[in-house]
This record gives structure tokens, C-alpha cells and sequence, in this order.
């Protein structure tokens, strides 16, 4: 099965697809991608700062996402 969007972010640790005027973003949540920077918290995926994303109607938009625990 070909999956849509596209793979991004650290390690491609994101997901991102558009549907239906929705932007999906998808994360397994079962991989880790080690420490912070700081080392106080553990990611599970990061966009790795501000990322583009084309979505269908031609317009560039940024996404910023860090997901830890």
C-alpha cells in the first residue's frame, strides 16, 4: 500500500498528509528518538524547527512540533 504525504522530521519521525482539507500529522508514539538536548526530557519526534509544508491549495505553511515526555 503506497502511503500519502510525506515523511519528515527527525530520524522521519512525522508523518504528514492532507485530506479532506485536514492536515494530518502521525507519530508512532511506541519509537523514542533518545534525549533533549538539555537531557530532561525524552523525544518521540520532533519536526527539527520549522518545517514547510505544501499543502494542496499551493500555500506554504510552517509546522514546529516536539513531542516528549
Amino acid at each position: 500500500m503506497e502511503e500519502k504525504g510525506i515523511i519528515m522530521g527527525k530520524e522521519s519521525s512525522l508523518h504528514v498528509y492532507e485530506e479532506d482539507k485536514l492536515l494530518h500529522i502521525v507519530v508512532d508514539t511506541s519509537k523514542e528518538l533518545g534525549p533533549s538536548a538539555s537531557g530532561k526530557t525524552t523525544l518521540i519526534a520532533s519536526s527539527g524547527g520549522n518545517a514547510t509544508v505544501e499543502l494542496q491549495d499551493g500555500r506554504q505553511v510552517k509546522l514546529g512540533l516536539n513531542l516528549y515526555y
